[in-house]
């Protein structure tokens, strides 16, 4: 299989294009800036470069020309959290293969570069059609074939939302997913989850506002609450009011999918 580099500050986007990179068989090197990629570049030669447009230090667009002046031919996908694809004019006129938008959810990555490596590997007989990193791997779920447990995730930002939606889905996992905190009251009251992933910072009704009103009502559901670096001392705060735990973004999957894993079993024992 390929080496893929990818280029990201956003751990969750890092960790989630990882997990299922490496499940296809890549082998995957992963920087957080601008010039710890151009070092792994020149370091390892990747087959294919995954790299956010707003990495810091160097701007995706210096990293990806100085990619340019040295491998003309690497395919190098670019993705932006803010921009739409249609923005990508200037780095498609310096060599980028794709430009993608994060809010599309990282599915629409992974196919693209299964498109791009697809011409340097030969196919495997009878391939399956490659349909979604959601769907999990043989061991993920119970012989049932039931979901391992319903779970919702809250957060305003459409990128980490998406992929944290996804990776847990992989896990075998039910995900209701939502980027407001009313909406999520709403539903978790109508169909309480086991464990529900909330960000504290949101606008409108935020996490520790939706943790107040759950936590009476749900004494089954674990909260695992999400925060941004100036965010402790209020997560801190949470678990004294009953949460679960809680994580400081850019969150380790591994971890979360840990925590998860640990609120279900808990709410199945209840």
């Amino acid at each position: 299989m390929a080496k893929i580099l990818i280029i990201d500050e956003n751990g969750v986007v890092r960790d989630a294009l990882q997990v299922f990179l490496e499940r296809d068989g890549h082998k995957v090197l992963a920087a957080a800036d601008g010039p710890g990629g151009v070092r792994l570049f020149k370091a390892e030669a990747p087959d294919l470069i995954v790299l956010d447009k707003d990495v810091p230090a160097l701007s995706g667009l210096q990293v990806l020309q100085k990619v340019r002046a040295q491998a003309p031919a690497i395919p190098v996908i670019v993705l932006t959290a803010r921009d739409s694809a249609r923005d990508g004019g200037p780095y498609q006129s310096s060599g980028a293969a794709a430009f993608l938008s994060k809010k599309d959810g990282l599915v629409g990555v992974l196919n693209e570069i299964d498109r791009l490596l697809a011409p340097a590997r030969p196919l495997p007989p009878s391939p399956p059609p490659f349909s979604s990193p959601v769907l999990p791997p043989p061991a993920a779920l119970p012989v049932t074939g039931r979901p391992r447990g319903l779970v919702m995730v809250v957060d305003d930002d459409d990128a980490i939302l998406d992929t944290v939606g996804r990776f847990l889905a992989s896990y075998g996992y039910e995900v209701l997913q939502y980027a407001d905190g009313l909406s999520a009251v709403e539903a978790a009251l109508v169909r309480p989850p086991a464990a529900i992933v909330l960000d504290i910072s949101m606008p409108g009704k935020d996490g520790v506002a939706v943790l107040k009103e759950l936590l009476p009502k749900l004494k089954n559901t674990g909260f695992i609450m999400l925060s941004g670096t100036g965010d402790e001392t209020v997560a801190q705060a949470c678990l004294k009011l009953g949460a679960y735990d809680y994580l400081t973004k850019p969150a380790n999957l591994g971890s979360l999918e840990t925590i998860v894993r640990a609120c279900v079993a808990a709410a199945g024992r209840s």
